[in-house]
C-alpha cells in the first residue's frame, strides 16, 4: 500500500528533511517532491502498518516545534491506492 499526500508548508530543502525525518518512522518515503514557490511538498508513503491521517498530524506537529512552521496534511490530498 501507498499513501500520497501533500503538506503545506514545507516547500524548501531544510522542511523536506524534517518532513522526511518525520515520516521514516512510519515507513519508507518513496518520494518526496517540494514546490517552493507553492510551500508545499509531495509525499509518497509506504506505511510500515496501517495509518492514518491523525498519526501523520501528530509527528507533523511533533516535527513542526521550534522551526515556525506547521507542517500538516493539505486537507483533501490523502489517497491510499495498492502498490504492485
Amino acid at each position: 500500500m501507498e499513501i500520497t499526500f501533500v503538506v503545506e508548508e514545507a516547500g524548501c530543502d531544510s522542511c523536506a528533511a524534517l518532513v522526511r525525518d518525520a515520516l521514516e518512522p512510519l515507513g519508507e518515503v518513496r518520494s518526496l517532491e517540494i514546490d517552493e514557490a507553492a510551500d508545499l511538498a509531495t509525499v509518497t508513503l509506504a506505511p510500515a502498518r496501517p495509518l492514518d491521517e491523525a498519526e501523520v498530524g501528530v509527528a507533523f506537529a511533533e516535527a513542526s516545534e521550534g522551526t515556525g512552521h506547521a507542517y500538516r496534511v493539505r486537507p483533501g490530498s490523502w489517497a491510499s491506492r495498492v502498490s504492485a
